[in-house]
């Protein structure tokens, strides 16, 4: 049975190739997006693995872009048992650089990538932060080979400003070569020194122009008696939330963030986004199972005279709604295999250009998913087809295929 429901899908190869192109397209799509999903979660969690300390913000913020809390509450983050150092921060999206503002990028054709890329500036209390163990734009500089020196305090009130080796590519000098060490970078109007290069290789980092918190302040307009956060460095990591909830408890109005609490809002963030993909692609499934519907039903019309000379020779009802079956069954394992294949070949070459440290991947998993749903889809399309020629008497089925 089986090798007959093969041959007869050979049989009529324009038909079954247009079945398959109906089918792996949406599988491929299921595969696509899933593998962005993945991606996401796989650079998120390697930016995040890299901050081991607690961010403390305001309340509610989303990001220490948006918060605002004042400087005086370092004195009582120090006295809480466990907290090894507390080191301010002001976070401000960056002022037009090099006259080019966010909406000049985008009116440039960088569309959502320009969005991604913002350039934002931290502004360090240079000396506190000297403290850190876990600071990661001195250890990116060690770890890959940066260029120049990260901020000492004799920069302190001092227009010296570290940068990425990403943006040093993204605001060329005149001749269009990279910023390099020694460079001038206009921020804002004002002329700061390039001291050192780093490289993080994350996309989510490297739009960070590290400067003195003071000439921060002075850039972006911020009372000396505000800060945007407050990066917290314990004596033991492992007791992070811990710390965390002990923030809380006596700083009210405050969030004190483990990463292992941003990379669960995050995972939940992604669920949601899961369940959308999910519902999108579920229409494109729904495609696919009326293309294999209106194959099927083409199949099983030109074949009715076939049907009632198996009926005459013996065949039952139910072998032939087994044979129509399996034809659409074959029809989707062909299908889910070819939107497999499509989509590994096509995140191996957009990973050869996707930059900023995310990698597309598919899990193992997600290729068993993607070939079961496709094997399910292409039954669930062909059991009416099946039906409807398994109870056609054999003499009527002659009858009208002869027609």
């Amino acid at each position: 049975m089986g090798s007959f429901a093969w041959r007869n899908l050979l049989t009529r190869p324009l038909r079954t190739l247009l079945a398959l192109i109906g089918l792996s397209i949406p599988i491929l799509g299921v595969m696509g997006l899933f593998s962005v999903s993945q991606g996401l979660r796989n650079l998120v969690g390697d930016t995040l693995s890299r901050v081991e300390g607690v961010m403390v913000l305001r309340e509610n913020s989303p990001s220490p872009v948006f918060s605002d809390l004042e400087a005086d509450l370092a004195a009582t983050l120090k006295g809480i048992p466990g907290v090894r150092v507390v080191a301010p921060e002001i976070w401000k999206v960056a002022p037009n650089i090099e006259g080019r503002t966010m909406f000049s990028k985008l009116m440039g054709g960088g569309g959502a990538k320009s969005i991604l890329d913002q350039p934002v500036i931290q502004g360090q209390d240079i000396i506190a932060h000297q403290h850190l163990k876990s600071a990661v734009y001195p250890r990116a500089m060690q770890e890959r080979k940066g260029e120049g020196r990260f901020l000492v305090p004799a920069d302190k009130n001092k227009p010296n400003v570290v940068i990425s080796k990403k943006l040093a590519k993204d605001y060329p000098t005149a001749d269009g070569t990279p910023r390099k060490v020694g460079d001038t970078l206009q921020i804002g109007g004002r002329p700061f020194h390039v001291v050192g290069i780093y490289d993080t290789g994350s996309i989510l980092l490297d739009v960070v122009i590290v400067m003195d918190i003071d000439m921060a302040r002075d850039l972006l307009g911020v009372s000396k008696d505000m800060v945007s956060s407050y990066y917290v460095e314990t004596n033991d990591a492992t007791k992070n939330d811990e710390i965390s909830e002990a923030i809380e408890k006596v700083l009210p109005g405050v969030d004190a963030r483990s990463m292992s609490e941003f990379m669960a809002n995050f995972g939940s963030m992604m669920g949601q986004i899961d369940k959308f993909l999910i519902m999108t692609v579920s229409l494109a499934l729904l495609v696919g199972v009326v293309g294999i519907i209106n194959t099927m039903l083409m199949s099983t019309t030109e074949r009715f005279v076939e049907f009632g000379v198996l009926r005459t020779n013996g065949w039952s009802q139910g072998n032939i709604l087994t044979l129509v079956t399996l034809e659409s069954a074959y029809l989707g394992l062909l299908s889910g295999i070819v939107g497999c294949v499509l989509a590994l070949l096509g995140t191996l070459v957009a990973n050869l250009f996707v930059e900023g440290g995310m990698r597309l991947s598919i899990p193992g998993w997600l290729y068993v998913l993607g070939i079961m749903l496709s094997v399910v889809t292409g039954t669930l399309g062909g059991l009416y087809p099946a039906w409807r020629a398994a109870r056609l008497v054999p003499m009527d089925a002659i009858r009208v295929g002869s027609h």
